[in-house]
């Protein structure tokens, strides 16, 4: 099942205030994106139905840009929200603890990721051949709104995948 990008945002967010430490705007898309990309590589299935964009400094999603744009560069300090216009009022999106596939990949994203800085992340989704570098190309820089599709990230994220399997059989 996929999630709103809000409800991933607050899974990292509830980690990182269980491990004592913050994040930032700027770490957190790229954790809510590197999730992504390795539910679509293992599941060949989407993490979150938002649309991901390849804005200027990465891959950024923009409802969640929104929700901690006033953080600026600093730590965030609230959970992401919801407005239900059936109960008129805001609700917190999260991802349910019975789906196990969604926890055990974002937990592992926590776990190789986490202790990045939001500049080094961002680094590793700027390089060469990733779903952002070409989605921006023939972009002008600071254009922003162009779609980095899912079949993109995959076919990223499943190679990365093949990789490593293919590192760990030759270390054998």
């Amino acid at each position: 099942m996929a999630y709103d990008a809000k409800a991933v945002a607050n899974y990292f967010l509830d980690l990182a205030k269980a491990k004592n430490t913050s994040l930032t705007p700027m770490k957190l898309q790229k954790l809510i994106f590197m999730a992504h990309g390795w539910h679509l590589a293992f599941y060949s299935e989407p993490l979150i139905v938002d649309q991901v964009e390849a804005w200027q400094f990465g891959p950024v999603v923009p409802s969640v840009y929104h929700e901690f744009k006033h953080e600026r560069s600093g730590a965030i300090s609230s959970i992401a929200t919801e407005f239900d216009m059936e109960e008129f009022d805001f609700v917190v999106p999260f991802v349910p603890k019975d789906d196990e596939r969604a926890r055990k990949i974002m937990d592992r994203v926590w776990t190789v990721y986490g202790h990045m800085s939001a500049m080094k992340l961002s680094n590793l989704t700027h390089l060469p051949d990733t779903p952002w570098a070409k989605a921006r190309a023939g972009y002008a820089d600071d254009a922003r709104g162009i779609p980095i599709e899912n079949s993109l990230i995959r076919e990223y994220y499943k190679d990365q995948l093949d990789k490593n399997i293919a590192s760990r059989q030759a270390a054998a």
